[in-house]
């Protein structure tokens, strides 16, 4: 009896890379609502993400939103779909911090929650497009 065909599986653009970040419940819990009165839908939540992290990495002292970060207790996880472009440029800026300011412990989550909290808090300049 002849197998039947399997469907090949979806492979993750090189383009996109998946992100884990640690967040606080609360604004784990509060993003979708944030999401949706921004005008987004749920499958739009790594496109606002996004958004947020060009935002903050625009600002030319963004770094000090890194100082709130230090008192954050993250509990929760959240997963985002994010162009691999900009993970290069997160991870980039947080090297440089980490050279200049080792005691603010930049890295991928606290770049990315720091703008996600930015956002949320209304700190946010569209993208040009």
């Amino acid at each position: 009896m002849a197998e039947a065909a399997r469907p090949k599986p979806l492979k993750a653009s090189p383009k996109i890379r998946k992100v884990t970040v640690k967040m606080p419940t609360q604004h784990k819990d509060r993003l979708p609502t944030q999401i949706l009165a921004d005008g987004y839908n749920m499958r739009q939540k790594s496109k606002w993400v996004s958004e947020a992290v060009e935002s903050l990495l625009a600002n030319p002292h963004w770094e000090g939103a890194l100082v709130s970060e230090k008192v954050v207790k993250p509990d929760a996880v959240d997963v985002f779909s994010i162009p691999a472009e900009l993970m290069t440029k997160v991870n980039r800026e947080a090297r440089r911090i980490n050279a200049a300011h080792p005691s603010l412990n930049a890295n991928q989550s606290t770049i990315i929650r720091a703008a996600i909290a930015r956002r949320m808090l209304g700190f946010f300049t569209p993208p040009k497009v």
